[in-house]
């Protein structure tokens, strides 16, 4: 039996007969079975289809309807689940984000948070898959991954939503409560693990900026205004180790105890990054009083600190707030505290610095020059210098009589000795320096201090 064939030169009419069916604003797509086309879209990345998704309104629509289509775009994460593929899931998050980006550029704020809230909703089985074969963390790692894309470009209007929608559906607020609200810090350890991990993934971490990091932070703060320092603490303050590997547990004793000088800053590092940004952010609103009185509450939180590891959080804050918290010292009239913070204040500048160089103590020597400024008069800057070369006095004697105490290690406490002695005569220098030839050097009076006018007695 032969095959029929058309001859288009000899039936040129039959050709015309051919029925062309006119093009759809979904293209060639919309000439396809529905089952096909979903089929083939399934093997496009989801980048592509976040292309696609632009070309038409209802390209747009078509393709929103699928993504909500748990299979579609969550399906290929459980089997990288299996097989500890990390990245390959980090970066499927990533591409949902952008997805859902392109899909609802034209909703507004109520709709686009819809669909965050029906994504969660369809992740659930997943979430927990992830959390139980990889760690909690990491599910919290993922989620973050696909807000920060989602919301990008959001205003500060549609992330205050956004974070009250994750608030409500993680209930956040309770679980944080569960962990402030018992006075004994680390009484739930995993509860405070959680939270920390949770807090910092979801928003903190995956800020697009500074600006955005601060309106994160202070949207977490506002929940508990009278506990705010701790809850700082708890956030970035510094982690327990085992075996030189970080548990991820809170480590609420270990600035309240003293680790000499040459401790490293990783340990505060964090807390005086953040700490800095509020103190810089207009959206905490903080005055000079507000931020000082801060400071004193981070200090004290759970316990009060070593003056070592204040006079550390305060050099890593900067000069300015350096000075304004020993101002607010001296017009306290804790003249005692401000002088044995600035003897540490003044072993951890010389850190920075060449050993012996009177540069090292630069730093300091400023921080000082202006902190005694505020004192009203020079025979109260005179005392007040003369103080500090007591506590200057009083730590060293300190530091030699512990050399006869055993269980000691006297090497440490040697070295300790004889930077506090290298550091004295590089204050002394530049002290000596700036009385003879700086203009400002009223600053500094060594001379007999004159006598007190009626006001100041």
């Amino acid at each position: 039996m032969k095959r029929c064939q058309i001859d288009i030169r000899r039936n040129p009419k039959r050709l015309c007969k051919l029925e062309i069916k006119p093009l759809t604003p979904m293209g060639m797509i919309s000439t396809f079975p529905e089952e096909i086309c979903q089929q083939l879209l399934s093997y496009m990345p989801l980048s592509s289809l976040a292309t696609l998704a632009s070309t038409s309104k209802e390209m747009c629509s078509y393709i929103t309807d699928l993504a909500m289509d748990s299979q579609l775009v969550i399906r290929p994460i459980n089997s990288w689940i299996k097989l500890k593929q990390f990245a390959k899931i980090k970066g499927r998050f990533v591409e949902i984000g952008m997805l859902f980006r392109a899909i609802t550029t034209l909703s507004d704020t109520t709709q686009k948070l819809s669909t965050i809230e029906i994504f969660l909703y369809e992740l659930e089985e997943t979430y927990h898959k992830i959390c139980e074969d990889i760690s909690l963390g990491f599910a919290y790692d993922c989620i973050g991954l696909f807000l920060y894309k989602f919301i990008a470009d959001w205003d500060d209007e549609a992330l205050v939503r956004t974070f009250e929608l994750i608030n409500k559906l993680s209930r956040l607020k309770e679980r944080v409560d569960k962990v402030l609200v018992i006075p004994k810090h680390g009484t739930f350890k995993n509860f405070e693990r959680d939270v920390r991990q949770f807090i910092q993934e979801i928003f903190l971490k995956k800020a697009v900026s500074p600006d955005q990091r601060s309106l994160w932070l202070s949207l977490v703060m506002e929940m508990y205004p009278e506990q705010q320092s701790r809850l700082l603490y708890l956030l970035y303050g510094p982690l327990l180790s085992n075996n030189g590997k970080c548990t991820g547990m809170i480590d609420w004793d270990m600035l309240t105890h003293c680790y000499g000088h040459t401790c490293p800053y990783s340990n505060l590092q964090e807390l005086a990054n953040i700490v800095s940004l509020m103190f810089s952010s207009k959206r905490f609103r903080w005055t000079d009083h507000t931020m000082i009185e801060f400071f004193n509450k981070l200090t004290r939180t759970p316990e009060p600190w070593c003056l070592e590891n204040n006079a550390k959080l305060m050099y890593m804050l900067g000069h300015t707030m350096s000075v304004k918290l020993l101002q607010a010292k001296l017009l306290s009239e804790k003249s005692a505290e401000f002088s044995h913070i600035a003897y540490h204040l003044a072993q951890v500048s010389a850190q920075n610095s060449p050993e012996g160089s009177p540069e090292s103590m630069m730093w300091f020597v400023r921080v000082i020059s202006d902190s005694i400024k505020i004192l009203p008069s020079p025979s109260r800057r005179s005392y007040t210098i003369r103080e500090l070369f007591k506590a200057w006095k009083d730590n060293v004697t300190a530091l030699a009589d512990e050399l006869d105490e055993p269980l000691i290690d006297q090497e440490d406490i040697r070295d300790d000795i004889r930077v506090a002695v290298v550091n004295l005569a590089s204050v002394s220098e530049l002290l000596m320096d700036r009385m003879f030839n700086d203009k400002d050097s009223n600053c500094f009076v060594f001379t007999q201090p004159p006598p007190l006018t009626q006001n100041e007695e």
